[in-house]
């Protein structure tokens, strides 16, 4: 039986993208030995099984967001087995998973932030910095995929410099670039040809280390809220907004499937600088003084 489960484990985590299939491992072999400890049978589970793991879960100090996270690869786990036949019926069906908050309210830079933030970039001596950043704010990359990127990948294609990026869900794509950041990315590449393009003393700079520097400028630039590298690449979508470039050329550069995400972005930066509040608060101003509230002044 334990062969079984552990060939249909395979099987399934054979059609997850790479870049979760530890992740979904992790969750399954918890879940297979939460069903060990209590004498469940893997391949009959019921619904209530998988609610008593998220009962335990909970009691286990786990996070809405951590349990409803792992809650997924249990139910696509049975969607699978469902569809492929190896089950009669799917337990994870009508699941209910924690309600958490689909969207961030993250934090982002104002064009004159973001202007003095590229500046003091580029002006670090650790040549990452600049690159990392400038491909974050500039192109609107993820972290993943800028820490992803080897020397290698980047190129010029009749004079446009590009790079070949790793997005999500394993698909490749050339991405082009401007000459400011063209100029960070070879400070960066220098003489090598292979190997990772963004290095620190020889080695592969990791998220934590991206994570500290890009906090960092963040608080020389005055900036309140704590600016992450998801803080600069949405700045990028609502910046590029602001200039009215199409939202195919935006999401073309930094990856996005469908507007919702620029949509949502671009609605948290209008409701912070509310510039309908304060129409209609000089609105009612007017007319106290006995103006016309509908008198812009013009």
């Amino acid at each position: 039986m334990a062969q079984t489960v552990s060939r249909l484990m395979g099987e399934y985590l054979a059609s997850v993208p790479s870049k979760s299939r530890a992740f979904y491992r992790r969750v399954l072999d918890a879940w297979l030995g939460f069903c060990g400890d209590n004498g469940i049978d893997v391949m009959h589970a019921r619904r209530f099984h998988i609610d008593s793991y998220r009962i335990w879960r909970e009691r286990m100090g786990a996070s809405r967001n951590t349990i409803a996270t792992e809650l997924s690869p249990i139910c696509c786990f049975y969607e699978y087995l469902w569809q492929e036949r190896y089950i009669e019926r799917n337990p994870a069906e009508h699941v209910k998973r924690p309600a958490v908050r689909r969207w961030s309210d993250g934090s982002w830079l104002s064009v004159e932030q973001a202007a003095l933030f590229l500046e003091l970039a580029e002006g670090d001596r650790r040549p990452f910095v600049a690159a990392a950043c400038c491909l974050l704010l500039l192109n609107g990359l993820r972290a993943s995929e800028v820490l992803g990127l080897d020397a290698a990948d980047y190129h010029r294609v009749g004079g446009m410099p590009v790079v070949h990026v790793n997005r999500k869900f394993d698909w490749m794509q050339e991405v082009g670039l401007s000459e400011r950041v063209a100029r960070s990315v070879e400070r960066a590449k220098g003489e090598r040809r292979k190997g990772s393009l963004l290095v620190c003393r020889g080695r592969r700079v990791t998220y934590p280390k991206l994570v500290a520097e890009v906090a960092g400028l963040g608080e020389r630039c005055g900036v309140e809220r704590r600016i992450t590298p998801h803080s600069l690449r949405r700045t990028f979508a609502t910046t590029a907004r602001r200039q009215r470039v199409p939202d195919r050329e935006i999401m073309a550069s930094g990856g996005w499937s469908t507007r919702e995400m620029l949509d949502r972005y671009d609605m948290n930066r209008l409701a912070v600088e509310n510039t309908a509040s304060i129409a209609v608060t000089e609105s009612l101003q007017r007319c106290g003084k006995g103006g016309n509230p509908y008198d812009d002044g013009r």
